[in-house]
């Protein structure tokens, strides 16, 4: 394979320059929870790439090794996807992030009592458990799994190892919580004996950068060629480590590096660059979500200097299927969802509790400004919360980054859209795109609520959109619940006046217009932020990033996960059963029908974005190299 980014990367000179502006960074301190690891230089510093093709260089401390820690887990998890299967995986550990710290427990008494995801410490602890019975035991009782990763022998760091047993009590409550639920099908000991030697696989920056090179050539070893792990294990991996990698800071971590990575307490990071090259970091400083501040300093310069974002690499055109071909394919969605017969209208708003619970329609509209479509195109409904990414980008295109997420974060929550509790630290809603975020972005737009329309209808155009006055009034009846998150805004400081951005918050809710309008407002995101079909720039391409970052990342509220794993898309569901869609440099999508399931998500919505985007293979990291 020929990677396009890394081949014109000055790789002795841009890691010589990560060296000196990072290796000398301030703040953060070594884990002390683990004697072992408190031990350590805390003025370490490697860093280590190696590209696809097998070039790997190395610049700072060279020669210092470090335990995997939880940089394990993704091994863990691709290799129990490879052995095992991904339907047998996801009965026991689910793919949604927490916004929790990596060793909480708390979300694991809550609904179904599965491990939210593989990269925190209950998912990993379940994952080893699958294993123990998948795996020879040579695999288990030493390095054996991870040297395949590495492409060289490895050991066991037998002091980390002791220290990780002789202070696991957490870790044990875990398991022990896991086995009470009947989510560890080993004894509780054995499990956390190959999860904790799992954790204590000694390193050193090569090795790390090696192991994540397997991942970013799909799967095959970057320098002896051999097949690791299957390319569609190896997508999987990848979007889980992109929404929970980095813990309680993977939003904020996908908003300004936007790479698959993971972190561990040991100091170490990698990041992953999808068929070009993997970055492996070494400092053991750590901030207060257990990430070294050194390594994220480090990936956010190379992702600066490589332009190497997922939403930044877009601009690489690959050719459109076509028109004939999503003819087709647009149709067969309409026709196969409308089997499905799941899902309940909303009924807080009259209006939208009356509505045809079997209308079904499905658009494109293409960065040339081509459109397909099927079903019921002519029925109009509200943009309700698919409005919150064009809402989210105007405050950007009007205030600046920084100043938007002064008030509101970066993070998926694993929270209902319209959820009451902030972050507990800031007090800012966590994203911008749940409720909370939503009506503290209406609060810094410079309009009144009237003018809503003009401005979302720039992402729609031409046709000229309109309030439904009905759903206006029904909002402002049934708004108790935003009202209540408003007023706990105001007691936090983030707004200063609740009506006025109450009132401008039910505007943009009750903007009505047809499935074919919503996908030419995707198309404008996708292309970068001209729209395709009155090539009016509507949004400053460098700002079209975050927002299609936080649809990815936050978008489907407690089911973006979930939607991630499965689509791989940017995309932004609304009550009343509409949902908009990203393919970045490629097309606008959106899919319409009023049924919606307990996230508030159209059934038959979700079903067709699926489909379309398993079929044609447009998912983020679909196209991994074999």
């Amino acid at each position: 394979m020929t990677p396009e980014i890394a081949t014109a990367v000055d790789w002795p000179t841009l890691l010589a320059e990560m060296t000196d502006s990072c290796g000398s960074l301030e703040g953060g301190r070594v884990a002390r929870y683990i004697p072992a690891l408190a031990e350590v230089d805390p003025e370490q510093f490697a860093v280590a790439v190696c590209t696809v093709d097998g070039e790997v260089l190395v610049s700072g401390d060279q020669d210092a090794t470090f335990t995997l820690q939880s940089m394990c887990k993704p091994f863990l998890y691709g290799t129990a996807l490879a052995r095992l299967g991904s339907s047998a995986v996801r009965a026991q550990v689910g793919v949604e992030p927490t916004w929790e710290p990596f060793d909480s427990f708390v979300r694991l008494e809550r609904g179904r009592h599965r491990p939210h995801n593989p990269m925190v410490n209950a998912g990993a602890i379940a994952i080893a458990g699958l294993l123990l019975d998948a795996l020879e035991p040579s695999e288990t009782a030493g390095a054996g799994l991870f040297a395949r990763y590495a492409g060289t022998s490895l050991s066991i760091d037998e002091e980390t190892y002791r220290s990780e047993t002789q202070t696991a009590d957490r870790n044990r409550a875990i398991a022990h919580l896991l086995e009470y639920f009947d989510r560890l099908p080993t004894p509780v000991e054995a499990a956390l004996a190959f999860y904790f030697r799992s954790c204590s696989v000694r390193v050193r920056p090569r090795d790390l950068a090696v192991m994540g090179g397997v991942l970013a050539a799909g799967g095959q070893h970057p320098t002896t060629g051999e097949r690791v792990v299957p390319r569609a294990c190896v997508r999987d991996v990848l979007r889980v480590m992109t929404t929970c990698g980095m813990y309680d800071a993977s939003g904020r971590f996908a908003f300004e590096v936007g790479v698959p990575a993971k972190s561990g307490v040991s100091g170490g990071v990698m990041g992953i660059v999808p068929g070009e090259f993997a970055i492996g970091v070494f400092s053991p400083r750590l901030d207060g979500h257990g990430n070294s501040v050194r390594g994220f300093a480090a990936l956010r310069q190379v992702g600066q200097r490589t332009r190497s974002h997922m939403f930044m690499r877009h601009r690489r055109k690959r050719p459109l299927p076509s028109s004939a071909t999503l003819r087709d394919t647009a149709t067969t969605l309409v026709e196969e969802s409308a089997r499905v017969r799941r899902g309940r209208l909303a009924d807080y708003c009259p209006v939208l509790a009356e509505r045809n619970p079997d209308l079904t329609a499905f658009a494109l509209c293409d960065v040339n400004g081509s459109e397909v479509y099927a079903g019921s195109v002519d029925e109009s409904f509200s943009l309700q919360a698919c409005a919150n990414p064009f809402t989210y980008g105007l405050a950007l295109e009007q205030h600046g980054i920084d100043q938007v997420h002064a008030r509101v974060g970066y993070e998926p929550s694993g929270n209902p859209f319209d959820a009451i509790p902030f972050n507990p630290v800031s007090r800012l809603p966590q994203n911008p795109l749940g409720n909370a975020g939503a009506i503290t972005i209406a609060s810094l737009l410079s309009c009144d609520p009237e003018e809503i329309t003009t401005l979302l209808g720039a992402f729609a155009g031409p046709d000229e959109l309109r309030v439904d006055p009905a759903v206006l009034d029904g909002e402002r009846e049934a708004g108790g619940r935003n009202r209540a998150i408003a007023y706990q805004l105001k007691n936090f400081g983030v707004l200063q006046a609740v009506e006025p951005a109450l009132e401008r918050y039910v505007h943009q809710c009750a903007v009505r217009l047809t499935v074919r309008q919503v996908a030419r407002m995707a198309a404008t995101l996708a292309a970068g932020g001209v729209n395709p079909v009155t090539r009016s720039r509507v949004l400053t391409e460098s700002l079209v990033r975050p927002v299609l970052t936080m649809m990815f990342m936050c978008g489907l509220h407690d089911y973006s996960g979930r939607f991630a794993f499965e689509v791989g898309l940017p995309a932004k569901s609304g009550i009343a059963g509409g949902i908009v869609a990203v393919v970045p440099g490629r097309m606008g999508v959106a899919a319409f029908s009023p049924r919606v399931d307990r996230y508030g998500a159209s059934v038959r919505g979700v079903k067709m974005l699926r489909a379309f985007s398993r079929r044609l293979g447009l998912g983020l990291f679909s196209a991994a190299p074999d």
